[in-house]
């Protein structure tokens, strides 16, 4: 069984992870730069950019209260809207994540599923230094219709109900240096309306409320060639990332300035070697006060995390003039 979850589990990760690339951030375009269409086609190479990664760890959360064979994250981005005809993008997002634990046949309990719309509008009409606004909406479920609590009191971890819904409105800003480097930053507030339906045993022990951000920093490497038409790439070779988030509704038993409890953090460096493009390797150390993967929402640790990534990375490439 674990042999056939982890061929199965590589290939989604493979076949979410291509099809979807962008396209390369090309800068010769007969466009004139300072047009509209320019702009908002450079945008749309953004968002699709500044999203999170793909990846599969080995050995998962190393810290984490259980032990774990791998642990990954397949993302799968679906742009239904993206033209230079337009300011404003749609997207369709699915986001898996599975834990494959250390037991017999290694099962994966639970899993844990997003699927949410994105939509995202050009603020600024500067391709260099860049402002977007990004809505979301979500659907998390682990897929389970059992009991959400056990006999004794305890959250029913291996069967239990988890489902949510939420809001999440983004201010996202940065900048694009050719050949050189670029950075990211946003700000955003998460919301799980009391108008959304959510399994039992959520209310008061959740964070159905957080402020969260993200600061990225990107270094390109730019490489020329005359064969066959003079042209030069620049493509991202390392990433740099913090992502946070703090918890301010109401918890049982915690204070707002209860740290340990409210307060996830991820400190992320992402290498891509000069025989890629889009995938690399990566390490991440952080803390969880919630686990966001689902129904374990209970534990709190400080973890390491090792492995490989894919996704949509920065790719200029420009015919050079002569």
């Amino acid at each position: 069984m674990m042999r056939n979850c982890l061929i199965w589990y590589t290939g989604l990760l493979i076949a979410f992870a291509q099809p979807t690339q962008a396209q390369p951030d090309s800068t010769s375009l007969t466009t004139p730069v300072d047009s509209v269409r320019f702009r908002n086609h450079r945008y749309n190479e953004f968002f699709r950019g500044n999203r999170d990664l793909s990846y599969i760890a080995p050995k998962g959360e190393l810290g984490a209260p259980d032990t774990y064979i791998l642990n990954g994250e397949l993302i799968a981005n679906f742009f239904l809207l993206a033209t230079p005809k337009s300011r404003i993008s749609v997207a369709v997002m699915q986001r898996f994540w599975a834990r494959v634990r250390t037991e017999q046949s290694a099962p994966v309990r639970t899993p844990s599923f997003r699927l949410g719309a994105h939509v995202y509008y050009r603020l600024s009409a500067s391709t260099n230094r860049y402002k977007y606004v990004e809505t979301q909406l979500y659907h998390h479920s682990n897929g389970q219709d059992g009991p959400v609590f056990l006999p004794n009191g305890s959250y029913n971890t291996a069967t239990g109900d988890f489902s949510t819904n939420y809001l999440q409105l983004t201010y996202n800003w940065g900048t694009h240096q050719p050949h050189r480097h670029g950075t990211f930053f946003n700000v955003g507030y998460r919301w799980h309306a009391p108008f959304f339906n959510h399994s039992e045993g959520l209310l008061g022990q959740y964070g159905f409320s957080r402020v969260m951000g993200q600061a990225l920093y990107r270094i390109f490497c730019r490489t020329d060639s005359d064969q066959p038409i003079p042209s030069s790439s620049t493509t991202e070779r390392l990433r740099v990332s913090l992502q946070a988030s703090y918890a301010l509704n109401t918890l049982e038993g915690w204070t707002l300035a209860a740290v340990r409890r409210r307060l996830n953090a991820e400190l992320t460096l992402w290498y891509i070697p000069p025989f890629s493009r889009d995938a690399g390797v990566f390490t991440t150390v952080g803390y969880y006060g919630e686990d966001p993967y689902n129904i374990y929402f209970n534990d709190r640790y400080a973890f390491v995390r090792l492995g490989i990534a894919a996704g949509f990375t920065r790719y200029t490439n420009e015919v050079r003039k002569k």
